[in-house]
């Protein structure tokens, strides 16, 4: 397995959510790591040890720790100013370090001017080790850390590497100007883009920091709040996601109202409701926030579709389905509009708009879609049960989403949530959520978060994770009595204590 930086992020926030805390990871990975060094550097007595001020360097100051119980002589260099070291935990791991200062040599680069220290410093060194850059680094390393770089390799010592050598960029598979020439590789859970190069695959040694199995398989918190758009300080209307929602019949006037809201609540500018004419007024009078387009009368139909495609270009996802219902004609309009390439938008395929295509399967290869079926959608659009064993399961959504080129939001107790790559469980939500409304709700909320982060997946996962939260809030007041419309309104609150 490959992991990528945002992954990295993902599987450490999912990790704090289930009790593992960040502080605790790394201080496994420092662990981890001194172990390796000291297995292939067993004769090592003088050992440097460069640290950054971000959390590879919080690592390297975890091994240091552990190395200098063992080592006769322990020195690190903090490359940048201690007050801007970044995160809780490598304060707390720079703090436990100052209190060892009669076993540790700490030294402090300020700026490049200083780096004539550590060059002296590493005449005498048998080993140096390398924390000064991790995977969150996509750009040419800065001053001290580039002059750090040169003076580190041009010292012609053996060098290990903190989870990649420093400089990297952690998501590409190629060298860069300016790295760390590394003879070992201790990296953590997963190997990285960047170690799968020629040079570093027998150089990598992969170390198992304790990340419970639930914070891959699962979606969690990280999924959320690294996916979720996050908006620029100076932005206008329609530049944070537009989303169209087609929907609505005679019969079902309340579905398409409910996924538009939901969009709002997630964070989308505008959203634009296409509903028949018969419930036009209905849904004007339900809120002053929604952008009501009416068509045909009491059902779409193939006569409106070009007006309907007009609008596409004004959006940036499409949600159809929700209340749409199951006449003919709409089901004619359905496979019409989904012939058209709507590429690169998503189209969130919900509700009766999953009946209307279960014989013409192969339209969705014409665009970017996310399919949302409960488990008798599945079987009518598929012909097949779902998987009762939950393992079986997500084998079965990844296999199918694989082989019809789509993402798959199988809703359920336990949601499966696969792109045909990648496949994760989001086990969020209440028994309540049974309620007629929060299946339309959950499409809204796909709707907005796909209308500005183009990963269909990632945007499924934050989506199932975001809703089944807002669910939780919801019961907490409503219990089992509550409403789709509890669920939207608990929408804002999830993220505000997410974000």
């Amino acid at each position: 397995m490959v992991v990528t930086a945002e992954e990295v992020t993902i599987i450490d926030k999912n990790s704090e959510e289930l009790g593992v805390s960040v502080l605790q990871l790394m201080e496994n990975a420092g662990a981890g790591a001194a172990r390796l060094i000291l297995e292939h550097y067993s004769d090592a007595k003088n050992i440097v040890i460069c640290c950054g001020i971000g959390n590879n360097g919080g690592d390297g100051f975890v091994v240091a720790r552990h190395l200098s119980a063992q080592v006769e002589n322990v020195s690190i260099y903090l490359i940048g100013q201690e007050s801007r070291i970044r995160s809780a935990a490598a304060k707390k791991n720079y703090q436990i370090l100052k209190e060892q200062h009669q076993s540790i040599n700490l030294v402090q680069i300020k700026d490049s001017s200083e780096i004539a220290k550590l060059k002296k410093q590493l005449k005498s060194a048998d080993l140096v080790v390398d924390a000064l850059l991790g995977t969150g680094i996509t750009k040419t390393p800065y001053e001290p850390i580039k002059s750090a770089i040169k003076a580190i390799n041009n010292a012609g010592k053996p060098i290990a590497s903190i989870d990649l050598p420093s400089g990297m960029n952690s998501d590409q598979a190629k060298k860069t100007k300016i790295m760390i020439n590394a003879d070992l590789v201790t990296t953590f859970h997963d190997t990285k883009p960047c170690l799968t190069i020629d040079e570093l695959k027998s150089k990598t040694k992969i170390v198992n920091i304790g990340v419970p199995k639930e914070a891959i398989t699962h979606v969690g918190k990280g999924d959320f709040i690294v996916t979720y758009p996050k908006r620029k300080a100076v932005s206008h209307k329609g530049q944070n996601g537009v989303v169209l929602v087609i929907g609505g019949s005679k019969d079902y006037s309340g579905a398409p109202i409910l996924s538009s809201q939901a969009a709002l609540r997630a964070g989308a500018d505008l959203v634009y409701t296409c509903v028949p004419q018969i419930i036009a007024d209905v849904s004007k009078n339900t809120s002053p926030n929604l952008i009501i387009r009416s068509f045909d009368k009491t059902h779409l139909t193939p006569k409106s579709l070009n007006q309907i495609v007009n609008l596409v270009k004004n959006v940036d996802s499409i949600v159809i389905g929700p209340g749409i219902g199951t006449h003919s004609e709409t089901f004619k309009f359905i496979n019409d509009f989904l012939k058209i390439d709507f590429k690169p938008k998503s189209i969130i395929i919900d509700a009766d708009a999953l009946k209307a295509i279960k014989d013409s399967i192969d339209i969705l290869k014409n665009n970017k879609t996310i399919l949302t079926p409960h488990a008798g959608e599945y079987k009518l659009l598929f012909g097949t049960k779902v998987e009762v064993d939950l393992l079986k399961r997500t084998k079965q959504i990844l296999s199918k989403s694989k082989e019809i080129s789509s993402t798959i939001v199988l809703k359920g107790k336990n949601d499966v949530i696969s792109d045909g790559n990648s496949v994760k469980i989001n086990r969020t939500g209440h028994p309540g959520m049974t309620v007629g409304g929060t299946g339309d709700v959950l499409a809204g909320v796909i709707g907005a978060i796909c209308s500005i982060v183009p990963n269909t997946y990632r945007s499924s996962c934050a989506s199932t994770y975001l809703t089944g939260k807002a669910g939780e809030y919801a019961a907490k007041e409503f219990g089992n009595s509550l409403l789709a419309t509890d669920v939207i309104e608990m929408i804002p609150k999830v993220i505000l204590d997410l974000k």
